[in-house]
């Protein structure tokens, strides 16, 4: 079989051999007791993992669809959005195609999200959710939700607060209940390490009893659907069983690792790779503040040849990322999250400078 090379872009990340073995278990029924016991298991265990109480749906789809399913669920007037990237303007997009009145601060890409801007908009009683993105996959940028939480829970308790995490949950830590967040998702494939098409969906009582009161949702997007059969411990569908295997590996891994360490290991990694950047004289392309730590983005100053390089990564095993959009060859990002491990972004980086020596 063809060797494939190790993954150092921002998603889909690497997948160890270890959860690459379990997706391959034998299925089980999904009306079944034994579905049952393992989704229930798993939900505690998630919701250790997001320090909530909230209730936790498992999604067989791509966050992508969830975008849709938190304002369906939740908009009654308008929608604030925060945009200061390529994926958080595609969520106001789906906000506008959805036929929601929407409004959107707009950010230059490298700066984050500021709990000014999001006040003034606010104090106008325009809107009743706001929607963000906590970490930037285009940019590497990483707002700063402690702030945000403060302000909604002291002037706006009656405000969505929607936040998509894709890039950031399992690698970054959130306090979901402490900082009152409504809606929170992600996807699998970033920092949970696993493969794509699957999704962990984290929905407040607020959130779920505004629901109640919206009408013509739908029914696949409807929250309303998934919290039946919450109730069950199953899915409103067959899901991806593979996948839920995997997760339990995962959440396995993470117990072993120590949920700490876990946090500390993506925040060694980030400044590792900020240094190495430093140290080539490249600069972060995130605003100081708003780095990620499982998404370093690096402009590329130096006018390095960033084909050239990943063609010769390539060579040796690597596929390396070359920027998002308009920042294809201006700047390039090095992802370190989730089943890379600090040895694994040491002999990339040092591979990177042999490379890098050769050109």
């Amino acid at each position: 079989m063809k060797n494939f090379p190790k993954l150092f872009i921002p998603g889909p990340t690497h997948v160890s051999d270890d959860i690459l073995d379990i997706l391959s278990t034998p299925q089980i029924g999904h009306r079944t007791p034994e579905i049952s016991e393992l989704i229930g298991g798993l939900t505690k265990r998630l919701q250790q993992v997001l320090y909530t109480k909230n209730h936790i749906y498992l999604i067989s789809h791509a966050a992508t669809g969830l975008w849709e399913m938190g304002v369906k669920n939740c908009a009654k007037k308008s929608i604030l959005h925060a945009v200061n990237g390529a994926f958080s303007s595609k969520w106001s997009t789906v906000s506008d195609k959805c036929g929601f009145k929407t409004h959107v601060i707009n950010y230059d890409w490298g700066l984050g999200v500021k709990v000014e801007d999001v006040d003034k908009m606010l104090s106008t009683g325009k809107f009743d959710v706001f929607a963000m993105v906590h970490n930037e996959t285009s940019t590497g940028v990483k707002s700063n939700l402690s702030e945000i939480s403060e302000l909604l829970k002291t002037k706006y308790p009656d405000v969505m607060w929607l936040v998509d995490a894709v890039s950031s949950m399992a690698g970054i830590k959130i306090e979901v209940d402490k900082l009152g967040i409504d809606f929170i998702f992600a996807s699998t494939q970033k920092a949970w390490g696993l493969p794509a098409g699957f999704s962990i969906l984290c929905a407040s009582d607020k959130f779920i009893k505004k629901s109640e009161r919206i009408n013509n949702k739908g029914y696949f997007l409807d929250i309303l659907t998934y919290e039946k059969y919450y109730q069950k411990c199953q899915t409103p569908s067959t899901p991806s069983i593979p996948h839920i295997f995997a997760l339990k590996k995962v959440l396995d891994i993470i117990q072993d690792e120590g949920i700490d360490n876990r946090w500390n290991r993506h925040k060694e990694m980030a400044s590792l790779t900020q240094n190495w950047a430093s140290s080539h004289n490249q600069s972060l392309f995130p605003e100081v503040g708003c780095r990620s730590e499982t998404i370093t983005c690096i402009n590329n100053i130096q006018n390095w040849d960033i084909n050239k390089i990943n063609d010769k990564l390539l060579d040796l095993g690597y596929r390396m990322d070359r920027g998002y959009g308009n920042l294809r060859g201006k700047a390039f990002r090095i992802a370190h999250m989730g089943n890379i491990y600090k040895n694994d972004l040491i002999e990339y980086l040092n591979d990177f400078d042999k490379v890098l020596n050769d050109i």
